[in-house]
């Protein structure tokens, strides 16, 4: 936990440095639509959760977050997503993922009405599930380890303040095998996504 509190700390420090504006002296020209472009997205994912030792189990959520856009080619991405499964492997018992990411986001292609993203993003993530111990009994709790995730997608523009994303991921967490011990799991993410511009977009071209 001490690991997620200082990236936690260093995250919100990059947005304030990201979102403070430059001191302006009173004798200079003021400039107008100079800042970081600032979006919020939400939507609905699904995610391939691969259970150590046994098969994939299908998780459905939501998945939020915020970015902050320094350039056209650069920001900083907040990551929230949550998803979740009912009586997996006919255990009756439920397995759910919270994730908590941050990470920076590149722009390969920008144009006036589309962007294709790619981000690497890391953090945290809590995993509950049941794993099967092949004698009939499931090794249950929840594990809250490192995860990372690395993949991209496109944001499709609606209008001037709005836009709809389609992205993928890689998402790398970690859960019981049928030892009790924790093992790494690799899991697929799609993520369809509504996004809302609250400031200037920096990444179009004007």
């Amino acid at each position: 936990m001490k690991t997620i509190a200082k990236l936690a700390i260093f995250v919100s420090l990059l947005l304030c440095a990201a979102l403070v504006p430059a001191i302006v002296h009173a004798q200079g020209p003021i400039t107008s639509g100079i800042g970081p472009s600032i979006r919020t997205n939400i939507g609905f994912s699904y995610t391939q959760q691969q259970v150590p030792s046994a098969a994939s189990v299908p998780l459905y959520g939501l998945d939020a977050g915020a970015t902050v856009d320094a350039t056209r080619r650069l920001g900083l991405t907040l990551d929230f997503g949550y998803a979740r499964a009912s009586n997996v492997f006919g255990s009756g018992y439920h397995s759910d993922m919270m994730t908590y990411l941050a990470g920076p986001v590149f722009y390969p292609v920008t144009k006036r009405s589309m962007q294709v993203y790619v981000h690497l993003l890391a953090g945290a993530a809590r995993v509950t599930g049941a794993t099967p111990t092949g004698d009939g009994q499931y090794v249950r709790g929840y594990a809250n380890e490192f995860a990372w995730a690395g993949g991209g997608g496109i944001e499709i523009h609606s209008s001037s303040s709005s836009a709809v994303r389609f992205g993928g991921d890689y998402l790398h967490t970690s859960y019981f095998d049928p030892t009790v011990t924790l093992h790494g799991q690799g899991n697929l993410r799609a993520v369809v996504s509504f996004v809302y511009f609250l400031g200037r977009d920096s990444r179009r071209p004007h």
